[in-house]
This record gives C-alpha cells, structure tokens and sequence, in this order.
C-alpha cells in the first residue's frame, strides 16, 4: 500500500507549517527518494538525511517504506502531515521538490511545543516519529552509477 494523497486527517495533524526550520533551495541538491549525495569519492552512493530532505523527497521515502513493509499505513500518518506546507493565507502549496527542510528539528521543535502546551499525544508521535528518522538517518538508499 501507498500514499497517493493527503487526507484531511494528516492535514489536521499538522504541527506547524515547518518554515521556520526550512533551508534554501541553493542548500545540498536532493534527488529522489529522500536522498542526497554524499561527499565526493563515496562513487555516487545516496544516503537518506531528514536535515536536507524536501516535502517530497518525504513522501517518497515514506512511500518506499510502507511498499517494504517497514512501516505501517498508521505509522506514517505523523510523517505524512510533515509533507504539508501551508502559506500565510492558510492554502497548501502541494509537495515542495526544490525547499530544503531539516525535518528532524522541525520535529524537535514540534515536541518542544507540545511539552509547552501540554500535549502528551503530540508529544509521544513527534518522538516516535524522530526515534524512526534516527533509525534511518544515514540509510544507504542508491547508487548513483554515472558518477
């Protein structure tokens, strides 16, 4: 099973519009799947990092790991409302490719918020969601053969 939108639940789920831990679109080049290059002379090698993933570099990666079976459909209901940006009108504008996003501060900063306004429920689904980010943080996801 995979994702193919975004239901209002996940939308409602949504902590923040998660600009304020956004990096430039000029930051490390994404690629798909949630993957960047690592340095040079690693021959190509894609490693997945929530510090310089987009939105849809997000939902791919989620999507690859509900196909595998490493997550659940209800596991990824907290990472699939990180996919959502809002604008200041309160519109979505889709699935980003080009804004880079650090996701795992973004999901420190959601729990920090949610330790503050005494929301336990929040709290205990932005930690797991960062406990799954450090599992896979470094996770080889491709090779890049033409490098």
């Amino acid at each position: 099973m995979s994702i193919s939108g975004i239901g209002s639940s996940a939308a409602a789920q949504s902590i923040t519009p998660w600009s304020s831990s956004a990096k430039s679109a000029s930051a490390a080049p994404a690629s798909a799947g949630g993957t960047t290059s690592s340095a040079s002379g690693s021959g190509g090698v894609q490693k997945t990092d929530f510090t310089q993933m987009t939105r849809k570099d997000l939902f791919d990666w989620i999507n690859s790991k509900i196909a595998s079976g490493e997550m659940s459909f209800d596991e990824s209901s907290t990472f699939v409302s990180m996919t959502v940006s809002f604008r200041e009108d309160g519109a979505t504008t889709g699935l980003d490719d080009k804004q880079q996003v650090d996701f795992m501060q973004s999901v420190r900063d959601g729990m920090a918020r949610a330790k503050n306004t005494n929301d336990p429920e929040l709290f205990d689904r932005l930690q797991a969601a960062l406990r799954t980010m450090e599992r896979y943080q470094g996770e080889v996801r491709g090779v890049n053969m033409t490098v």
